[in-house]
């Protein structure tokens, strides 16, 4: 496989094919955006299990071919449409990313993937133990192959859409600017030890993902109606798999609900779903709001780089979790499915063309240091997502720009194995996306999780340490 060069116009010549698996609301996004960072010679192949997003690829010039990829015939399916030296951009749902890597590895081919997925009935089954159904325990069985395969085995880019994805780069540019507000005159790390020893002299014991979903439809939601602005059958199995985080240095313990994943791993599950687990953040727009206590891997992969160990016990590690407030009608609609005891709606509806305002606010916060918080990220409005893409949103250009940004770095660096977005370069990742993100954002605030909080939470609440779990939570902890 050839490293690939770069057009006079900075979009990259790829001499590979591009193969698309999944044409929902975000591969939709992403075929119109593909030539204008890569360049190829022949058209992009779509695989879609169903005919949406046909009539939008085949404007674009894509073929557009029905394949529903299963555990039993995926390969041959595989074989027929990706070649060597191809690139395999899996943006499904319910197909298996570890299945997926490892046929590409075998068969010389790059690939990138916004989340890591297992095959249908993992997420959502109730026969399951609440552990199975972790994202921590999908992804230490990528994290297994990595190690298999090696670092010179075909790129595959995992998890890197907005979140999981570009927020690992976020981190980094939080981090340099809290460097040059903090200790000027230093400069950025050079590996992975270096950030980690950054964000402990800075002194970081906390990170957020912090989104707020603003976007508003011409339609409101109807009873018994699930209505989304991305994937609906990804955001039901996060709603539906238990609350997980990483646990830092600063915290105390575990919380009374939560279990550690394995002695000396740092990372905890909550025995209770995050569609039904709240905690608080902020963001510049809006100030303090409150949002589901999602499980995403970034919380694991963004912890872990930041690490620092002393043989088993560490020495740093920050605290990580990801703090969503979905659009309104999607909040509403994720109420309604814990009400109906987790039984989906009859009804679904994703919001594309009708949304009329909003935006969506997706950043990190880096808490409890010398300036106390400091949010950056992106808040991109509806109008400036269609000046991009006319029939896209807010969201899932937010997620298109992620996986613009990793297939351009898998092209450009064909053979480093397993890759999560913490691995890669921040800067170069940022200068493909940032043109799809809106406004980038910087801003240091005074409030924290004990703002407004009265004298009914007092026994919950440590006044000392405003920006640990149990004042986030204003939950008890196991002592």
């Amino acid at each position: 496989m050839q490293p690939a060069g770069r057009t006079p116009d900075n979009s990259t010549a790829f001499s590979g094919r591009i193969v698309m698996v999944g044409c929902g609301s975000v591969g939709q996004t992403v075929l119109p955006l593909l030539p204008r960072h890569i360049r190829t010679s022949a058209p992009v192949t779509v695989l879609s299990m169903d005919e949406r997003g046909r009539g939008g690829a085949v404007a674009q010039g894509s073929q557009f071919l029905h394949c529903h990829l299963k555990p039993g015939t995926f390969h041959k399916d595989l074989a027929r449409h990706v070649h060597p030296g191809d690139l395999l951009l899996n943006l499904s749902v319910d197909v298996s990313s570890l299945d997926l890597v490892e046929w590409c590895a075998s068969h010389g081919a790059l690939y990138v993937d916004t989340s890591i997925e297992p095959w249908p009935g993992v997420f959502d089954n109730p026969t399951l133990s609440t552990r199975d159904r972790t994202n921590y325990l999908t992804r230490e069985r990528m994290l297994r192959l990595a190690r298999r395969l090696g670092r010179d085995s075909p790129t595959a880019i995992v998890d890197h859409g907005a979140n999981p994805g570009l927020v690992s780069h976020f981190v980094k540019r939080a981090l340099s600017d809290l460097r040059q507000a903090l200790r000027p005159g230093d400069s950025n790390p050079v590996d992975r030890e270096g950030w980690a020893e950054l964000a402990r002299d800075l002194g970081v014991s906390l990170i957020q993902i912090s989104e707020r979903d603003t976007q508003a439809s011409d339609r409101p939601k109807r009873p018994n109606e699930f209505v989304n602005t991305w994937s609906i059958d990804g955001y039901v199995d996060e709603l539906m798999q238990p609350a997980e985080l990483s646990l830092g240095t600063s915290e105390p313990g575990r919380p009374g609900d939560a279990v550690w994943h394995k002695r000396g791993a740092g990372s905890v599950y909550l025995e209770r779903p995050g569609g039904g687990t709240f905690a608080r953040s902020w963001l510049p727009s809006l100030g303090g709001f409150q949002g589901l206590l999602i499980t995403h891997n970034e919380v694991f992969s963004i912890a872990d780089y930041l690490s620092l160990r002393d043989g088993d016990e560490f020495t740093y590690r920050p605290t990580v979790m990801f703090v969503y407030h979905p659009c309104d009608d999607a909040m509403l609609s994720a109420l309604e499915l814990e009400g109906r005891g987790w039984q989906i709606q009859p009804n679904r509806r994703l919001l594309t063309t009708d949304l009329v305002t909003g935006a969506d606010e997706l950043g990190v916060l880096l808490a409890e240091h010398a300036r106390n918080a400091y949010w950056f990220g992106s808040r991109l409005s509806i109008e400036e997502a269609r000046r991009h893409v006319p029939h896209a949103n807010a969201t899932t250009l937010q997620v298109a720009a992620g996986v613009l940004a990793a297939a351009v770095y898998a092209i450009r660096h064909p053979r480093r194995g397993i890759l999560e977005p913490d691995d890669l370069d921040f800067e170069e990742c940022l200068a493909v996306a940032s043109p799809y993100l809106g406004e980038l954002i910087g801003a240091f605030t005074d409030w924290t999780p004990l703002q407004g909080r009265g004298e009914y939470f007092e026994e919950a609440l440590d006044p000392a340490c405003p920006w640990r779990l149990q004042n986030v939570r204003a939950r008890q902890w196991r002592t």
